[in-house]
């Protein structure tokens, strides 16, 4: 797997057609109709899975996926937040998609 990449912006939000979306930072994004989880790594990278990840190692397990943003430029790369690395708390941020459907009223416009 490739090596993500810092954008320096991420105003550019990929929302691809897609039903299912993850609010990471304040900002909506759009998800493959498959993910269930969406997860950040000790990096900083965000990933989604369809099945709950577990930790393997120092890591998460290899079933995961980049969370794909599109920077001003039109290049597709991974999203990546400040990372908290802090005493292992990556490892708590595993959260559930919000289908568009549940989409709080905020968020939905």
């Amino acid at each position: 797997m490739k090596s993500c990449v810092r954008l320096p912006t991420i105003e550019g939000v990929n929302q691809a057609a897609g039903s299912k979306y993850a609010v990471i930072d304040g900002r909506q994004v759009a998800l493959p109709g498959d993910a269930r989880f969406y997860f950040q790594d000790k990096r900083g990278c965000w990933y989604w899975s369809s099945r709950k990840p577990r930790v393997k190692g120092d890591d998460w397990t290899p079933n995961k996926a980049p969370v794909q943003i599109q920077s001003d430029q039109g290049y597709h790369r991974c999203l990546i937040t400040p990372a908290l690395a802090a005493a292992g708390a990556w490892r708590d941020t595993v959260m559930r998609v919000i289908s568009q459907d549940n989409m709080p009223m905020a968020l939905s416009r």
